[in-house]
């Protein structure tokens, strides 16, 4: 009988030292949580890495990739490994909402980068804003991704709307009589066909033409034809770099490049637009961050630019061994880098105390792409309108940064 009553005995103490052992381990993991010092922070990756777009998201995520790389190298952030995962929704809006609901629900990312084209970043944004993912848009520029609902979405390059104002602004400066307003049918170029006609109304200007056609468009005859009809001295450009080359050789085919100037928006700068258009690409300009701008007579950037354009190089080879540019690879690692600051700043990845940081005074956050960002709460348009400068496409150094336009 006393045998028995040890035999429980030993039981129940072995039980009570596994049960408060469990205990102990569940309290250590709530003490990591509620110090808000995680052991792995998961990024989200997401963009058009084939397809038309595909030098929008392999330049996206070849500045996640070095921008982790060497986080990683240096402790993390917080102690914490930084891990990403990566998603190719090649540019399909359907696809795009489907893998970032995977993201987060299966994968559960903490933060995201991207989706880089704008229609993609349209179709998932509620889904992120209504489960506080902060979203850093390194690429995307339509307007309406940025507004007080969509909270916790921040982007590093200019707007379709602060963009339109800067070309238009140049079109009018120059004395141009009569403007083509030239964009895709996608939300991407009917939002920035909207943005630039607005533009022009502040100016007390109309359009001589407004020219629209299908993204992807084999033959953009019929688009240079009616820029040549509409008697046009000066066409604004609302094309990716591979529609806009072939709209420069139809317009060289017509006969009518030489009687033109076109000034394009950011989606323009691609790396083969040079290649593609052939020698029209001299008579085309377009707006780009003046830090990554060449000053007339200078082969180098200034040092912490040109600094960073040597890490590019190194890890993805001279421009003739890669298809994507060397500035939005910048961006997409400043994506990075600023996760990091505000992480660090807030000392958690807590989403609300995350993005109240990055709403406040970041003139200590080091970026390689502008001079300084410039959030706020009241707008989480980060670049800076004052950056932005008119660059000669034809005249590229390294054959990817601008030199200065005359």
């Amino acid at each position: 009988m006393r045998r028995k009553s040890a035999v429980s005995m030993s039981s129940i103490i072995l039980s009570l030292s596994l049960i408060f052992t469990g205990c102990s381990s569940t309290n250590d993991d709530t003490a990591k949580e509620a110090s808000g010092k995680p052991k792995e922070i998961v990024i989200g990756n997401i963009g058009a890495m084939t397809g038309s777009s595909a030098t929008l998201g392999v330049a996206q995520s070849q500045g996640v990739d070095l921008a982790v790389k060497e986080i990683n190298a240096n402790g993390g952030i917080l102690g914490a490994k930084v891990k990403v995962v990566k998603r190719d929704d090649g540019a399909d809006p359907t696809k795009s909402k489907t893998l970032v609901e995977e993201l987060v629900d299966k994968e559960k990312v903490d933060f995201m980068v991207g989706p880089t084209n704008s229609t993609p970043a349209a179709a998932s944004m509620a889904f992120l804003q209504q489960n506080k993912i902060i979203s850093i848009l390194p690429i995307a520029t339509s307007t309406q991704l940025i507004n007080p609902n969509n909270p916790y979405a921040f982007r590093l390059l200019p707007s379709n709307a602060i963009q339109a104002k800067a070309i238009v602004k140049i079109a009018v400066e120059e004395k141009a009589k009569k403007i083509a307003l030239v964009a895709d049918t996608s939300a991407l170029g009917t939002d920035g066909m909207s943005v630039m006609e607005e533009a022009m109304k502040s100016h007390g200007v109309t359009p001589a033409v407004k020219v629209t056609y299908k993204a992807d468009d084999a033959d953009m005859t019929p688009v240079a034809q009616k820029i040549k009809d509409a008697k046009a001295d000066v066409a604004l450009f609302w094309t990716l770099g591979a529609d806009g080359a072939k709209i420069v050789r139809a317009l060289e085919r017509i006969d009518y490049i030489n009687d033109l100037d076109i000034i394009g928006y950011t989606g323009l700068n691609m790396p083969n637009f040079t290649e593609l258009a052939g020698p029209g690409a001299n008579k085309v300009k377009t707006v780009t961050a003046g830090s990554w701008a060449l000053d007339t007579g200078k082969e180098e950037l200034a040092p912490k630019y040109w600094k960073m354009y040597q890490k590019v190089v190194s890890e993805y080879g001279e421009k003739d061994k890669r298809d994507t540019s060397a500035g939005m690879i910048a961006q997409a690692y400043d994506a990075v880098y600023l996760l990091k600051w505000a992480i660090e700043k807030a000392g958690t990845t807590d989403s609300d105390k995350v993005k109240k940081v990055l709403e406040t005074d970041i003139k200590d956050f080091d970026s390689v792409y502008v001079n300084k960002y410039a959030f706020s709460k009241e707008s989480h348009e980060g670049f800076p309108v004052a950056e932005l400068l008119k660059v000669k496409i034809g005249d590229m150094a390294y054959g990817e940064i601008f030199k200065k336009a005359d």
